[in-house]
């Protein structure tokens, strides 16, 4: 055997041990990285949330969701500002981080979930109208047994809390009327219609159309004003005449798309300017 054979020999033999020591490093990187995700959980210690989630609900079809972290507020406005039912200002709590839908449902998405589409202003990618507060709850239900994930409508605290994003001016990019076009589709900018989601400039917080387009659904029923009273995650009375909306609609003036205006209609109500964003719960 001549000096190269046993060189190209030699050399076939480092690259077999070579490969062996890399798969094993790979096993023993791959284990030890599941037992350090695994004893995170278990000792409790804090797991990195994503920012944004998307869930698959159909063929093709799919709901983005933003993080929103726990933290306060100031809740209502001052009277001189809002209406009546939006006093006394108050601070709030919300204590536990939830998943919002970056837009509000389209029509699209509701039906591929409920197998019907009864929008007016018909339109894939328009927000669904003409869904009563009861329509809502079949939505929800089919989400869940699609993704075994649970929803829900956000309360009235948690939707304000999402729409100021951190901000305490009546608008969450601040005090002026004149910026209201390029955030939402309201009485000034609508021509009496609704417009495909995503279109107006989002939030700091990643939502869009939290003004205007349609108003949408909040899981309380409706009270008057605000108690005195610091609260920690609200959910409204225990029972009531009618549900709460908010953000206002594409025929709604300005006063009637600010983060503390509120409305109310029936549960069965299912007007033009009537819509939803959902909230998903953390695994």
């Amino acid at each position: 055997m001549n000096i190269n054979d046993k060189f190209k020999r030699y050399l076939i033999l480092c690259l077999i041990v070579a490969g062996i020591a890399a798969a094993g490093q790979f096993y023993y990187y791959n284990q030890h990285s599941t037992d350090l995700a695994i004893k995170a959980d278990q000792t409790g210690e804090a797991v990195p949330l994503p920012v944004t989630e998307s869930i698959d609900i159909g063929p093709g079809l799919r709901m983005e969701f933003v993080l929103i972290q726990p933290g306060s507020f100031t809740m209502g406005s001052a009277v001189y500002l809002g209406e009546g039912d939006e006093t006394p200002e108050h601070q709030v709590t919300i204590t536990e981080p939830f998943y919002l839908s970056k837009y509000e449902v389209t029509q699209e998405q509701w039906a591929a979930l409920t197998g019907s589409n009864s929008s007016k202003f018909q339109g894939d990618e328009r927000p669904a109208d003409s869904v009563s507060w009861v329509d809502s709850q079949r939505l929800l239900t089919k989400l869940h047994e699609i993704t075994g994930r649970q929803f829900s409508l956000p309360t009235e605290a948690q939707w304000e809390y999402a729409a100021r994003a951190g901000t305490t001016t009546p608008w969450s990019f601040g005090n002026s009327e004149a910026v209201l076009r390029e955030y939402a589709w309201f009485g000034d900018n609508a021509d009496n219609t609704t417009h495909p989601v995503g279109q107006k400039q989002p939030n700091a917080w990643g939502l869009y159309d939290m003004y205007g387009n349609v108003q949408e659904w909040c899981k309380d029923w409706y009270a008057g004003a605000y108690a005195q009273d610091d609260m920690s995650d609200p959910q409204g009375p225990n029972t009531g005449d009618s549900r709460v909306l908010r953000g206002g609609a594409w025929g709604d003036d300005f006063t009637m798309v600010r983060s503390s205006y509120r409305n109310t209609a029936e549960a069965e109500a299912a007007t033009p300017g009537i819509g939803l964003r959902v909230l998903m719960e953390l695994n």
